[in-house]
């Protein structure tokens, strides 16, 4: 997996996500870009067909307890299923890049 910060409220995900070092290095990145004072932030997710538990349980309390604004922009169309499968979809902000 590879990130790259576009700007101060925007990165891009390419590759797999799918480790607990890949998870880290994302709440690392995001956590930094909302201590700058990003208060939404966009994600192109390319490549990947899957997302671990624990990335998208960071993704819901950066939504519901830090009140900020997420959009996905997703690749892969298995991975958009698998978010609107579970109902994280429209929370996410998700749709086709």
């Amino acid at each position: 997996m590879h990130l790259a910060r576009t700007n101060s409220s925007e990165l891009t995900i390419t590759g797999n996500i799918k480790t607990t070092a890949d998870y880290l290095e994302i709440r690392k990145l995001v956590t930094g870009m909302v201590e700058a004072g990003a208060q939404s932030l966009t994600l192109t997710i390319n490549e990947s067909m899957s997302m671990p538990s624990s990335v998208i349980g960071f993704f819901v309390k950066l939504i519901n307890r830090d009140k900020i604004r997420v959009t996905m922009l997703i690749q892969d169309k298995r991975l958009l299923e698998l978010l609107d499968e579970l109902s994280l979809a429209e929370m996410f902000g998700a749709r086709q890049a």
